[in-house]
Order: C-alpha cells, then sequence, then structure tokens
C-alpha cells in the first residue's frame, strides 16, 4: 500500500520516484514486489489528481490490465470502491485514499455583511454558511443585491461591516486579509465572458493550464482538457468538434460556440484550475430551460464528485433546476434576508408564514411573494425573528 509518509506530504503536489533504489522517494523490496526495477515509475498530484508514468522498465506498469507505454502518463481515477488497479509488474499495488487529495476541503462563513454604494445601502445583513459538497443557490429579485453578495464572498469587494471566512479544518481564514492564502481555492464564474473570441476552445484552456501550472508536462494538461470536458457533457465527435471550435463573439463579428457551449466553455476555464470553492454569477442567463437544467446538472454532479463548495446567483430557475440547490439563500429588496436553509423546505416557510399555497413552480412562487409589499415585509421580519427556526431548520448568521 502507497501511503502518505514523510516522503509523500499530506498536502501539496509532488512528483516521487517508485522503485528498489535508496534513491526512491517509495522504496519497495524485491521481496514485497518481485520484479521491481530500482526505478520503476514516478507519481505525480497535481492538486487533487494523480497520476503515473512508467519510468522503462521490462515488467511493466498497469492499470486495469493495460501496460503504459513507457514515459507516458496516465491518470489513476478513484472510483466508488477504490481506484483503478495499479500493477507494478505482476503485484497489485493499493493507493491510499489520502493520496489522491492534496488540499483539505474547505467551506465558507461569514457574519452579517454590510455594504453601500454612494450612501446607498446594497447589502444590508445578508450573510452565508457554505459546506463542501454542497450547492447553494442565492435567488431574488432583480436589484436586490446577489452580485454584489457574491462580490463580499470570493473577496472582489471589502464589506463596510462584516467578516468572511474560509473554513480550511478549524483554522479559519479571512479572506480579505489573507487572500494570498485562499486565491488558489477560488474560482469565480462572472456573467460576461472572459474569453478571446480569436482561439479555440482547447487553446484558449490550453493556456490557461500553462500559466497556472509552470512546467506541467504536455501529456497531462492535453487530459486535463479533455477530462475536464467530458465531465461538461461532451463526448467523442462532439468532444473533438467543440475543443477544435473557435470561440468567437458578437463584438468581435467572428462566428463561434453557441450560448450553452459559451456557458460549459466559461465553466471549464475555472474547472481546469481545480477550485475547492466555485462561485458563478447568473450560470444559466441567457439560456433555455433545457440548457439551464443541463448546466446547473453538471455543477451539482462536479460538486458531490470533488467535494466542492458551489454557490451560485440564479434569476428564476424551472422547477427542475431548482431543486438541485441543497440551499436556498433569498434575498429581499434593499439587500435583507428573507429566508436561508433548504431548497426544498422554502415554499413551505412561505406558505406557513403568509398563508397563501405554493401551486406551482416554488421559483416564481417565492419571488411572487416578495414582489408583493405586504408579504414581503412580513417574510423578512418573520426571518429575522427566528419564529421558525427550528421547525424549518433556518440558516441564522454567525455571531
Amino acid at each position: 500500500m502507497l501511503k502518505n509518509d514523510k516522503s509523500v506530504g499530506l498536502s501539496g503536489d509532488f512528483d516521487i520516484l517508485i522503485g528498489s533504489s535508496r534513491a526512491c522517494g517509495i522504496r519497495l523490496t524485491t521481496k514485497e514486489v518481485p520484479g521491481i526495477a530500482r526505478k520503476h515509475a514516478l507519481l505525480k498530484r497535481v492538486r487533487d489528481r494523480l497520476f503515473i508514468q512508467d519510468v522503462g522498465t521490462k515488467t511493466g506498469t498497469f492499470i486495469d490490465e493495460y501496460r503504459l507505454p513507457k514515459k507516458t502518463w496516465q491518470e489513476i481515477s478513484q472510483k466508488k470502491m477504490g481506484h483503478n488497479e495499479i500493477k507494478l509488474g505482476q503485484t497489485p499495488i493499493g493507493i491510499d485514499a489520502q493520496l489522491f487529495r492534496g488540499r483539505t476541503r474547505v467551506g465558507i462563513e461569514t457574519t452579517a455583511l454590510y455594504y453601500e454604494i454612494a450612501g446607498k445601502m446594497i447589502c444590508k445583513g445578508a450573510y452565508l454558511r457554505a459546506k463542501p459538497g454542497t450547492v447553494t443557490a442565492i435567488m431574488g429579485p432583480a436589484g436586490c443585491g446577489k452580485s454584489t453578495l457574491l462580490d463580499l464572498v470570493n473577496g472582489y469587494r471589502t464589506p463596510k461591516t462584516g467578516k468572511v471566512f474560509v473554513i480550511k479544518d478549524k483554522e479559519s481564514i479571512n479572506i480579505h486579509q489573507d487572500y494570498s492564502k485562499v486565491r488558489e481555492w477560488l474560482g469565480y464564474l462572472p456573467q460576461d465572458d472572459v474569453m478571446i473570441p480569436e482561439l479555440t476552445v482547447y487553446q484558449s484552456l490550453n493556456y490557461c493550464l500553462k500559466l497556472q501550472f509552470i512546467g506541467l508536462p504536455y501529456q497531462i494538461r492535453e487530459h486535463i482538457i479533455c477530462q475536464t470536458c467530458r465531465h461538461l457533457g461532451f463526448e467523442k465527435a462532439r468532444l473533438n468538434k467543440f475543443l477544435h471550435t473557435v470561440i468567437g463573439s458578437s463584438e468581435s463579428g467572428i462566428r463561434g460556440l453557441s450560448g450553452g457551449e459559451r456557458k460549459r466553455a466559461n465553466l471549464a476555464h475555472e474547472l481546469i484550475a481545480m477550485p475547492l470553492i466555485l462561485f458563478l454569477d447568473e450560470p444559466t442567463s441567457g439560456l433555455s430551460s433545457v440548457d439551464a437544467d443541463k448546466i446547473v446538472r453538471l455543477l451539482q454532479k462536479l460538486t458531490q464528485l470533488d467535494k466542492l463548495t458551489t454557490i451560485a446567483t440564479i434569476h428564476q430557475p424551472s422547477r427542475d433546476t431548482y431543486e438541485r440547490f441543497d440551499h436556498l439563500l433569498l434575498m429581499n429588496h434593499g439587500g435583507t434576508v428573507a429566508y436561508y436553509g433548504s431548497s426544498q423546505e422554502a415554499a413551505r416557510y412561505f406558505e406557513t408564514v403568509t398563508g397563501t399555497s405554493a401551486k406551482r413552480n416554488p421559483a416564481e412562487y417565492l419571488l411572487e411573494m416578495l414582489d408583493n409589499s405586504y408579504y414581503s415585509h412580513k417574510i423578512t421580519e418573520s426571518f429575522e425573528r427566528g419564529d421558525l427556526k427550528e421547525q424549518f431548520h433556518l440558516i441564522m448568521p454567525i455571531a
């Protein structure tokens, strides 16, 4: 069993040699692994991905009975019941699950946040508490401060009052005071495209990887690009076409990706950096309900698979899309909080507070209630008092 030890740290990237020589970081004897070479294989971790390469042995290195070509990198993938079968020669080698994750998973926790522009309060006591493996949606009427809150939480804006912490184990890191410590963990997808229209998707992603991971081998860059785009729903011929299509834009006059493809291309640019916290500002805007649900379904899958902390603003999702969120932060006019808790409980909470009935898309019902000044005021007051906190497991601000 290959485990974390003094040679292979619990965190961070590494390149380590496996073999029988004293020079190897992971040393295995011929008794443990018959036929092992003095220098047999290289093990490489890039953030949370593990790669292996045979350095040119007679007995070979195998993944699921496939013999690796010499000096070719191959990813070792985790599965529900373990990982790919790895053999050095004919001897199976187990790999400690901790080796697959170079970083501890992190969450977000804030106090009540206040922010104003030109004397007008844009965010008035809104807050977030999100854990790894969950998707939190920030929803509310137009102009209620959704994007501003997202910018406060991701470190782009600094609150007038309040603090934002990245939670790592038992450590709380203030994102505005120690941004350099957490920058690598954060991914942010703005509403507007940040891609160069003249490049193909592959060229753009490749440049991003080169800038983020200096010296990363070509084969690994190629694998990360293709694997990321496969996770976004592109396979075989569609994958090849997508990667080699010019991005384009209406402003440049270059015809390129469709609306749905652009959203996924933008998302791919964030995912290849392997963030731990993913912020998305209106990732479904301008898309059909079908394409919007595809994007959110992909986000849900990736969040659960990689234990990401995902936070997204969204306007008015369909019923299917809405039901994919774990938690809902519903903001009201003036940047206050009308509801924060399980997305599945929000409509029932509003029914209880207002005495009305929700017999349609929950998102439509919730926003309709907030558009009614009488109900809107009543809902915000009820939440701030915390009358139904225990009954609905509401998420309240920390002190």
